[in-house]
């Protein structure tokens, strides 16, 4: 391609249209022809180029005006012509319904007004409460809000505005904790304060309020099972929730508020929280588990109450929403405590009797008295499953020692997905001052059953080979202590026929007597396919007497 100078053309098509492609490289859109320039000539190319592009847009701009100017014309004429031939049809309707008896003529619907009034959410006495604990806890502004339009309400929200005398320093808006509030329920909201501002008063307003589109009634839904949990500061509700509704409607969006009392009947604590399965299908059950934010943490709870909201979904996926004006349950009763170290899964809470661990049958083997590597004193236990049919689950419990009556510290039972008839558990009590340490107590967790064979994968593990060695620690630069341990070398062996994925091996000592001298977790073992054995070794220190024997208890996953 050649490029006319002097009208900027393409020299082989005629077209102006040219675009730089690269470094001194111009190519024509219209032919696809390239040309090369030097660089002088480049520089005066896109000066050119620049100029026609900024007339070529001032033109196209002038060009849309003029048509968006006759389009305005246009539509203008076209609207007083249909409003004149509107007004010309209504008034030979006039005329037309004047010679008409009363009774014929026909009806207009009125306009439905679909809006509700604000004033029907009555608010209460606002008040500052702290929400969490110790240093984290934050300042809120706790608002207790009653339904007395008539009319169920939809994500209600209030908003509060804050002022320092009478200059304005901040605005929040929350919602209330739940999507539909009946015609006579009332729901708590804390809402946001400003931080690091000095707040003397603040002006509440309800958000505008409208109701849930497509509505029906249908029978309340409430916790087959259900428990409140305590432990230490932190509250939870758990319950389980059946679909056993006769015609047979997949239910969804399941959301639950749970609040708590003091015995004066003040709101101490409020939480809202959504079923596990987002669709629950007819027959089928999920679980919730709401944490409760507790305020005002003197007052004890008293009582507390539940309500829970769903919607049915039909084959179209479409979603319903169910109003029910009774379905706020209350227990005029305080939580079930637990310790706060023990680990309450949702499952644990909910078992029914039957599927219940008796923990009779889970007994800790006397202490072993033993030392660790620097001389400290320390105890070896062992958890045995003393059932002969029952695989205890996620076994767990909290060991306090004590000095005569006093209690000197906890050690948890942790880390078990099992423990099958006959196994025995390994477990270290190192509390700071073992001297003075006279006695034990459990606390057991609520735990689970299952039935042989359970839920393991058959492993086979050998041990290989042992050496005993001696090591050395030097404390603080000053003091050196000699200890024993044993390498333990072996190996995993997977029969079965699929991949196992995660193994956890415990490798055990013992004396002559059988009782326990010291052992080690195994928590780097890869995967293993069927067929296929993978080697382990492991140095465990010996804090009882000499060992004399090895035994392992595994997990799979």
């Amino acid at each position: 391609m050649t490029i006319d100078l002097q009208t900027l053309k393409c020299g082989e098509c005629g077209s102006s249209v040219l675009k730089r492609t690269g470094l001194n490289e111009y190519t024509c859109d219209h032919c696809g022809s390239v040309t090369l320039v030097e660089d002088n000539v480049s520089d005066r190319l896109e000066r050119v180029l620049n100029q026609v592009k900024n007339e070529a847009g001032r033109q196209l701009a002038v060009e849309e005006a003029l048509r968006q100017k006759l389009m305005l014309r246009k539509v203008g004429i076209g609207v007083a012509v249909v409003l004149g031939v509107v007004l010309v049809g209504r008034v030979i309707g006039l005329f037309i319904d004047a010679g008409r008896p009363t009774e014929a003529r026909p009806v207009v619907a009125a306009a439905i007004d679909r809006s509700i009034p604000v004033d029907g959410l009555k608010l209460g006495e606002p008040r500052q409460v702290l929400v969490g604990s110790g240093s984290s806890a934050q300042p809120k502004l706790l608002v207790m809000a009653r339904n007395e339009t008539g009319k169920p309400l939809s994500r209600a929200g209030i908003r509060a505005t804050y002022f320092d005398g009478e200059s304005k320093v901040d605005e929040r808006t929350e919602t209330l904790p739940i999507f539909v509030l009946e015609p006579g329920e009332s729901a708590p909201a804390l809402i946001d304060m400003p931080n690091g501002k000095n707040v003397t008063r603040q002006e509440l307003q309800v958000q505008k309020l409208s109701g849930p589109y497509n509505a029906v009634q249908g029978p309340r839904l409430a916790f087959t099972r259900v428990r409140l949990v305590q432990q230490g500061d932190r509250v939870r509700l758990v319950g389980r929730i059946d679909n056993a509704r006769k015609d047979a409607a997949t239910l969804g969006g399941i959301d639950v508020l749970a609040t708590l009392y003091d015995d004066a009947g003040q709101v101490i604590g409020f939480g809202h929280g959504y079923a596990q399965a987002s669709e629950l299908k007819p027959g089928a059950q999920t679980s919730v588990d709401v944490s409760v934010a507790r305020f005002g943490r003197a007052a004890a709870i008293a009582a507390w109450d539940y309500r829970i909201g769903y919607n049915t979904i039909d084959a179209s996926g479409s979603r319903t929403p169910v109003l029910n004006a009774d379905r706020v349950i209350r227990t005029a009763a305080g939580p079930e405590s637990f310790n706060p170290d023990l680990h309450l899964g949702t499952d644990d809470l909910l078992a029914e009797d039957s599927e219940r661990f008796d923990p009779k049958d889970l007994e800790l083997l006397p202490l072993v008295d033993g030392r660790n590597n620097i001389q400290q004193r320390l105890f070896l236990g062992e958890l045995v499953n003393r059932s002969t049919d029952a695989i205890v689950l996620a076994p767990g419990g909290v060991i306090s020692r004590f000095s005569g009556s006093k209690a000197h510290g906890t050690t948890n039972i942790t880390g078990l997905a099992y423990l099958y008839p006959g196994e025995r558990f390994p477990i270290f009590l190192e509390p700071e001052d073992m001297e003075r340490f006279t006695s034990t107590r459990i606390e057991w967790k609520p735990m689970r059953r299952a039935a042989l064979p359970g839920p393991r994968k058959p492993l086979e593990v050998k041990v290989t080979g042992t050496k005993a060695e001696l090591g050395s620690v030097l404390l603080n630069f000053s003091q050196r202590f000699t200890y024993k341990s044993v390498e333990v070398t072996g190996s995993v062996k997977n029969p079965g026929n699929a991949i196992i994925g995660k193994v956890r091996l415990w490798v055990s000592l013992r004396d002559r007597n059988g009782q326990l001298t010291g052992f080690k977790l195994v928590e780097n073992l890869p995967a293993i396919a069927p067929g296929e054995s993978v080697p382990f070794q492991v140095d465990i220190t010996q804090n009882g007497r000499d060992f004399a024997s090895v035994t392992t208890l595994y997990q799979t996953e």
